[in-house]
């Protein structure tokens, strides 16, 4: 019991919802790895705890994985379901080995060089291309008696970031923003901060309101850039209730 989803989380198995997710977004930036500073042993306890993390919020945040995972626990049968199955870092009989990696939503959307991360006990580097997530590196599994040496296999787990998400299928990235009433009901131009911290002027046009979506000119191919296909910016908007209050809201 000490170690289900909820423990993980630190939530009760009858916590609301919104419990749920304020305790996600919680630990998400207590153990973000940008806060393990340069200790590897820290940075790689802080990974393990994160995916954790992220996993049991899968499961939890979702009312029929949710259901299902109750059932399991009162020993209940239940379907099959692969989610929160994966074995992290396990080779498979072919001696190749499937692990996950946390990164960040700015390493996934605009890649950074290369990334030291240790599997199996050893090092290896993965060299991060923007709006890849899954990466084969070859002959870094297990060996197997009889077959040559399998390959690792690794999937990005993108690190939520408040205020943004990743559309996978257009490539852009939408940004929760707060507008002004006035600026909202006119139109004007207003700062908006970057995942990368640079801050740009963006258009709102006028007559948006709480729901709407709209993709300033400004934020054009700043979306995930993917070789493929360079994503944009979308806002999607929040009509601030009070006059000069503005900015990005949790």
């Amino acid at each position: 019991m000490g170690d289900s989803h909820y423990d993980t989380l630190g939530v009760a198995e009858n916590a609301a919802p919104e419990m749920i997710k304020k305790a996600y977004v919680s630990l998400v930036k207590e153990f973000h790895p940008d806060h393990a500073g340069s200790n590897e042993d820290k940075q790689q306890e802080y990974n393990e705890r994160l995916l954790k993390i992220m996993a049991a919020y899968e499961i939890l945040s979702n009312p029929e994985s949710k259901a299902a995972y109750d059932q399991e626990r009162a020993g209940i049968p239940a379907a099959p379901s692969p989610r929160g199955k994966k074995m992290s870092g396990m080779p498979t009989k072919s001696g190749d080995i499937e692990t996950e990696y946390p990164v960040s939503m700015t390493i996934a959307a605009y890649g950074k060089g290369k990334i030291p991360m240790k599997v199996a006990g050893e090092k290896v580097v993965i060299k991060v291309y923007p709006g890849v997530r899954r990466y084969r590196i070859e002959n870094k599994g297990v060996p197997v008696e009889g077959k040559p040496r399998g390959d690792l296999y690794v999937t990005l787990k993108v690190i939520p970031e408040e205020n943004w998400e990743i559309d996978d299928a257009a490539n852009d990235l939408i940004c929760r923003l707060q507008i002004p009433p006035k600026t909202a009901e006119q139109g004007g131009t207003i700062p908006l901060t970057l995942l990368f911290k640079k801050t740009i002027k963006i258009t709102v046009p006028a007559g948006v309101k709480t729901g709407d979506r709209f993709a300033p000119p400004e934020g054009k191919g700043l979306g995930v850039q993917s070789p493929k296909k360079k994503g944009n910016i979308i806002i999607e908007v929040e009509v601030a209730k009070k006059k000069g209050l503005f900015g990005l809201f949790g």
